[in-house]
């Protein structure tokens, strides 16, 4: 296991030295929810293949967790307290977006207190909680195949060692983000169940179910021709200014491409993380989003010159980006860059190729332009 970034040891000493809770962190343990610590649970033997419960897990954890249990009745015949009052989890699983593949007690275990750390910390995994919520998570959308060569491994996006990542392992770049809004900063962490949620804010939360796709607690378009709005792209406003985004503060180019050309965010960012670009740009990844090809000259890259200047190549919404150079001073408009700058700031990656792409030219390096 690699080792922890200082935010992520300071999370987790943060686990140790919490606080006690007043009282059962665990409904489980609450005799003023369950009667019986137990047997609303256990039987002598129990049903074959599980750790003696009185039915199967995940149809068993739902006898209680609907909205049917919270009747006086209910709550009788299950063995529950007049205080029970457990969340609906039977409805999050008829949503068209759910956790479908996953048991109950893969995510959860039924015995473990509720570990409480001070706001500003990771969340503590509800499975074992001297364990982080990401380390769950990651369990299962980690590393997977040969050396971690599954490309739907999300643990290599998150590392403190690439370009540009939301801040899940490790906090965010000293530069900062110019969008963020407050309490956001730099140093901030992230969970990954502030964006993979309940979309209905007033249910249990957690990635069991939602309307959105791919699991998602807000609106979040993935394809292009949406009319921009703050409904629209709602994920991202929740932590970036939309004021800033359409003001092209950090990018010369947001408003037109977001707003203009109704390109979503997607087309442009990855949401977890790049391995290969700043800003979490996409294209020089593996598996760039559709709709995005390789320019005329056959190059699928994003040059990075400062963190206000930069070069596609690519072609998308119909436009040949070959290169096209955007930052302060510039119009954005696609113009002859045969020597891309390439500085003491740049990061250059050449794109992973997954098929032969044409046989290119590097450019040559360009003099250093003078200090300011």
């Amino acid at each position: 296991m690699p080792k922890l970034p200082f935010l992520r040891l300071l999370a987790a000493l943060a686990l140790f030295a919490a606080p006690a809770a007043a009282g059962p962190t665990n409904a489980h343990f609450d005799p003023t929810k369950f009667v019986k610590p137990c047997s609303p649970c256990h039987r002598g033997h129990g049903a074959p293949g599980t750790p003696r419960l009185a039915g199967g897990t995940t149809e068993f954890c739902l006898k209680c967790h609907e909205t049917a249990s919270r009747s006086a009745p209910r709550k009788a015949a299950l063995g529950l307290g007049g205080a029970a009052n457990p969340q609906d989890i039977r409805t999050e699983f008829t949503k068209p977006v759910t956790h479908s593949r996953a048991t109950c007690f893969e995510c959860h275990s039924a015995h473990v207190q509720k570990v409480v750390v001070p706001a500003g910390f990771q969340a503590a995994s509800p499975k074992r909680p001297l364990r982080f919520e990401v380390d769950l998570c990651l369990s299962c959308h980690g590393t997977r195949g040969l050396q971690g060569a599954d490309p739907h491994d999300l643990s290599k996006l998150f590392v403190a060692s690439n370009p540009s990542y939301h801040p899940i392992l490790a906090g965010g770049h000293p530069a900062g983000v110019p969008s963020l809004l407050a309490p956001y900063t730099a140093a901030s962490l992230m969970n990954c169940t502030d964006c993979h949620t309940n979309d209905d804010p007033s249910g249990p939360r957690g990635p069991h179910g939602s309307r959105v796709l791919k699991l998602l607690g807000r609106n979040y378009s993935l394809v292009d021709g949406q009319v921009e709005s703050a409904s629209t792209y709602a994920l991202c406003y929740g932590c970036h200014s939309r004021d800033s985004i359409l003001s092209d503060v950090s990018f010369s180019l947001h408003r037109k491409h977001v707003v203009d050309v109704k390109a979503s965010c997607a087309t442009c960012h990855n949401p977890h993380g790049a391995t290969a670009a700043r800003a979490l740009i996409r294209f020089n990844e593996p598996f760039p989003t559709s709709g995005v090809t390789a320019s005329s000259s056959g190059r699928l890259e994003f040059i990075s010159t400062s963190p206000s200047r930069g070069t596609c190549y690519l072609t998308c919404h119909g436009k040949n980006h070959d290169p096209l150079t955007y930052g302060r001073g510039t119009t954005g408009a696609a113009r002859p860059v045969a020597t891309p700058p390439v500085g003491r700031g740049a990061q250059r990656v050449a794109a992973p190729q997954t098929a032969p792409l044409p046989q290119r030219q590097e450019p040559r390096k360009a003099p250093e332009p003078p200090k300011q």
